[in-house]
């Protein structure tokens, strides 16, 4: 933790120098921020420290940056690297998307919208900017997919599911340790929901993510499940 406090501190003393700090200033002004550079530092070191609290295991940078990484490949791969506005808008929902995260709450994404839509207002965005980061950032709630951004935004989010299962499991794990406030019973009945809310359909809805991404995520998803729910008989017959 204190590695990434001298890395905030040091984005705020020199300017966006660090990736992740360039990358939101560039999306920033591909939607039109007008504020100065001193003041773009500054939501970012906000916004990065939103990600260092206390409890936050998954959602931290690293998530944002997976996010990020995962949102440019999608881009690339579905023709639209080269949009001068959706690229930008998509990627600043990527750090405002989780920027509020409290397990025990279910308005996360809505909060998390509201601040997007206040500090790119402060920051001088304009308001349909403002408007289209708010709208992704709570389509991630459910990750139902209404149009084409939402749904790279979406699939982006949901890379980790992909990964090999040795990186899934440390993701699981993450997780687990945010929601530390609950028993086991509690999370596996609520993680073995989520999972087959998840499974119900396709996972992915751009073409690319669904070719490449989808069958090994179903994969991990049905062995996750069937984990918990033979750890949960077993606790029950005992």
């Amino acid at each position: 933790m204190g590695g990434q406090a001298n890395a905030v501190r040091d984005v705020a003393l020199t300017g966006p120098r660090t990736p992740l700090a360039r990358l939101f200033d560039d999306a920033l002004l591909g939607v039109g921020a007008t504020a100065d550079v001193s003041e773009r530092v500054r939501a970012f070191v906000a916004l990065a420290r939103c990600y260092q609290q206390p409890g936050r295991h998954y959602h931290t940078l690293r998530h944002v940056a997976e996010v990020t990484a995962a949102l440019r490949v999608l881009l690339t791969a579905e023709g639209r690297a080269g949009d001068r506005y959706l690229a930008p808008a998509c990627i600043l929902a990527a750090y405002f998307h989780d920027v509020v995260y409290d397990p025990a709450l279910t308005d996360n994404e809505r909060c998390s919208a509201e601040l997007a839509t206040r500090v790119l207002a402060e920051l001088g965005c304009p308001g349909p900017a403002g408007a289209t980061v708010a709208r992704l950032v709570l389509a991630t709630a459910s990750h139902g997919s209404h149009s084409r951004d939402e749904a790279l935004v979406n699939d982006a989010d949901l890379r980790v599911l992909a990964r090999g299962p040795a990186s899934y499991d440390v993701y699981v794990r993450r997780v687990r340790r945010e929601y530390g406030g609950f028993d086991d019973a509690q999370w596996r009945r609520g993680r073995a929901s989520a999972l087959r809310h998840l499974l119900e359909g396709s996972l992915y809805s751009t073409g690319w993510a669904r070719r490449r991404w989808e069958p090994s995520a179903r994969l991990n998803l049905e062995r996750e499940l069937d984990g918990l729910t033979t750890r949960g008989s077993d606790t029950g017959r005992g």
